[in-house]
């Protein structure tokens, strides 16, 4: 086996298992997870390929193209520069995640330059997220990490989370199926869709089916019978989304006084209070830092206990990038929504509707900066707005296909 090919199968081990790092163990005294363990020997895996091929000069020379990851490295860089880290422990978590995503992603894009070869790692992918949402329902079935609401939730993490991980890969292979009429694809996207529903993330469900339905608007390929059924069931689904967010999100925020909506409204009001002062404005409060200002400014906000001190990210995504980065953050989320809105006219390029999905749940939750999540946000992000062939790969044939 050549060192091309371990590369390869490794890269394929890191998307299927992204969910790895739940396996957590000590090397010494360093904590770490299974993840970070195959990320490493991915690292060591292309970096002998490199050398072997002596391409050191052409990788380092690439970088530039990936502008996501370098934007997130820079604006990270300079929040350390001009705002003050009162949290090591969270300052360094997600550095750590920062550091180890952009990592694989950019050997993601290094290593699959075809765009058939991304759908087929992409794929590879969704398939390990399936596989993840089966082994969380045995671990229900069987008594374990059951929520107190019945959700479906995934090993040690929430339902919302795990519904975060499914839902970009059942858009994916929906967006397949849709497109080459392939029985897996289907399958899979039925069981995904399935898990979904079955974590009760209102958010995720919402948030798939809008990006669906820009996808669908978008393709403008029904005939006018097709249209007529098509527009029925939309307006059915889209009915019982509303009504099912209604009474299981909006009815309990009014009768009761604690409900997740409630919880949002106590972030939102504590996070527009720290707007209030120019310097977080301008600067953010830092890479990682949210949760430390959180915990010291909630209770002076409210005038009472919050319903959680504890809160890592403000639970959408332009507050999201506007503590972590300030306006330079928020200006860049911005133009990535922009230019995502541009690429979903390209009807091949499925990691675009992808990225509507997480910028709509993104509104009302933001788990992005963790582990796997991150991972995903970065790829999605860098397959749907990079440049999907390189200049010095091969022209792509007639049956390439786009992730």
């Amino acid at each position: 086996m050549t060192i091309t090919q371990i590369n390869k199968y490794l890269l394929w081990t890191n998307l299927a298992f992204l969910q790895s790092y739940l396996l957590r163990l000590n090397i010494g005294p360093y904590p770490t997870n299974l993840q970070e363990i195959l990320i490493l020997a991915q690292v060591v895996a292309f970096g002998i390929m490199v050398i072997k091929r002596k391409t050191l000069k052409e990788q380092f020379q690439s970088l530039k193209q990936y502008r996501v990851i370098n934007s997130f490295l820079l604006l990270t860089f300079i929040s350390v520069l001009v705002v003050p880290i009162f949290d090591a422990q969270y300052f360094f978590r997600h550095l750590k995640f920062l550091l180890f995503g952009s990592t694989l992603t950019f050997i993601f894009l290094q290593t699959f330059q075809a765009k058939a070869a991304k759908l087929r790692a992409l794929t590879i992918a969704g398939y390990g997220a399936l596989a993840f949402g089966l082994l969380s329902v045995i671990l229900n079935l069987f008594g374990f990490n059951v929520a107190h609401d019945v959700r479906l939730i995934g090993p040690l993490d929430s339902a919302v989370y795990l519904a975060y991980y499914l839902a970009p890969f059942f858009i994916f292979f929906t967006i397949k199926y849709l497109k080459h009429h392939e029985r897996n694809d289907l399958v899979a996207a039925i069981i995904l869709g399935l898990l979904v529903i079955a974590t009760r993330s209102m958010g995720a469900m919402a948030g798939s089916f809008i990006a669906l339905l820009v996808y669908l608007f978008k393709q403008h390929k029904f005939s006018p019978q097709q249209s007529k059924k098509a527009k029925a069931a939309l307006v059915a689904i889209a009915a019982i989304l509303t009504i099912t967010i209604f009474y299981t999100k909006i009815q309990p925020a009014l009768k009761t006084d604690y409900s997740s909506l409630d919880e949002r409204g106590e972030i939102y009001a504590t996070s527009l209070e720290l707007l209030k002062e120019p310097k977080n404005l301008i600067f953010g409060l830092g890479y990682g830092q949210f949760q430390y200002h959180y915990f010291h400014n909630v209770e002076e906000v409210l005038n009472r206990l919050p319903l959680d001190y504890y809160v890592l990210q403000p639970h959408n995504i332009f507050l999201l990038f506007l503590f972590q980065y300030g306006l330079l953050g928020l200006l860049l989320i911005c133009l990535i929504i922009y230019k995502t809105i541009r690429r979903t006219d390209d009807l091949e390029n499925i990691s675009a509707f992808i990225l509507v999905y997480f910028f709509m749940h993104g509104l009302i939750d933001t788990p992005y900066f963790k582990n796997d999540l991150l991972i995903l946000l970065l790829l999605f992000m860098e397959v749907a707005l990079a440049p999907v062939l390189k200049t010095h790969s091969k022209p792509a044939t007639k049956s390439s296909k786009t992730a």
